[in-house]
Order: C-alpha cells, then structure tokens, then sequence
C-alpha cells in the first residue's frame, strides 16, 4: 500500500510532547483560508511512498512518538492504519493526528478505515482551521480545534492545550529551510512575503 506524503521530518519538538517523527499527507478537500499549509491541499502533489518504507524511516528514528498531519489524514486512513500498526508492532508509539474533522463527523461518517484509524491515535486535534480564530495559542491553529484524548497516553499535553504561546523550530538544509509547529499570524504572513 502507497502514502501520498507532502512531508516527513525526524526530530520535531513542537507538533507534541518530546521528540517525535512528523508525517504530513497530501491532499485536503476543505481549503480553509489562511491554511499554513496550502501545497498540501491539492490531491496530486508531494509524492507516493510505500507505507513499508515510511514505516522502516520511523522505526530507525528510535522515536517513540509520531505526529500526523496534512492535508487531511483521514483520507489516507486505510494506509495510515496500516503504517502505525506496522511502526507498533515493532516499538511501543504515541500517535497524534491533527484533523480538519471533528471528532463527531468521523463517527457519524460510518467509514470503517476512519474508525480503525481513529482507534490507533492516542490524541487527535480535532476541526477545521478559522482564520479568524486564531488566537496565537499553543497546540492549535484556532481556538475551535480541540485535543481530544483517545487514549490516557498524552494526558499532560490535553491539560496544557491552548493555554501558552507557540512555538516553531526551523531546520536547515544547505540551500532552504523548513519551519516546523503552527506559528503565529504574524509569523506566517511574513514567513508568505519571503517566498
């Protein structure tokens, strides 16, 4: 089975707690404006990668938590279940997914692959981006996203949740940089006029 990835990075610190491998899928139907990641909305870009060699990225980076975003997950579900049952069956990972979904419209959507997917998170950051929302705060993109624990794994990361300020990190190679966590208004829209 094939992922279609708009980016992975080993050694994030701000998408969750502690060091962990960050995975953005490609493709998101819902365009919300003011996206941070709009390169990954359209359904025919990043690249297709094996799930079994993701896996194999993962489980080298000895990390033991993983973040997903996008795009939107969930409509990768099926493969993304398939790449964190391979990564659990060899290390014990802590997966957070950041969704455009509430929880209640995976529930109510009746898809089988949503729900197998949802049952192998610890953590969701549920609901879509509103610009108008965004309120500078921790963990989230606008106020209406939530963190909503599956599982009691990142408890502490549900309490803090949308109470400090963000943060970003940045990683360079020799000709570019890429920011990783959810930065501030102010930070993305000159961030925008470098490009």
């Amino acid at each position: 089975m094939n992922l279609r990835i708009h980016a992975f990075k080993d050694g994030i610190t701000k998408l969750g707690p502690g060091v962990r491998f960050g995975l953005w899928t490609q493709g998101c139907p819902r365009k919300c404006p003011g996206c941070m990641t709009p390169d990954s909305q359209p359904f025919n870009g990043g690249f297709e990668a094996e799930v079994d060699k993701i896996a194999e990225k993962i489980i080298a980076s000895g990390r033991i938590g993983l973040t997903i975003s996008g795009g939107e997950p969930f409509f990768q579900a099926a493969a993304l279940t398939e790449l964190i049952e391979k990564v659990k069956a060899v290390r014990d990972v802590g997966v957070i997914v950041y969704t455009g979904y509430t929880i209640e419209e995976i529930n109510a959507c009746n898809d089988p692959n949503y729900i197998k997917f949802l049952n192998e998170c610890d953590l969701i950051i549920d609901g879509r981006y509103i610009d108008e929302l965004n309120d500078g705060k921790n963990g989230r993109g606008s106020s209406n996203q939530r963190a909503i624990a599956i599982t009691d794994r990142y408890n502490n990361f549900v309490s803090e949740f949308g109470t400090k300020s963000r943060e970003v990190e940045f990683f360079y190679k020799e000709d570019s940089f890429s920011m990783v966590g959810i930065p501030s208004k102010e930070m993305l829209e000159r961030l925008k006029k470098l490009k």
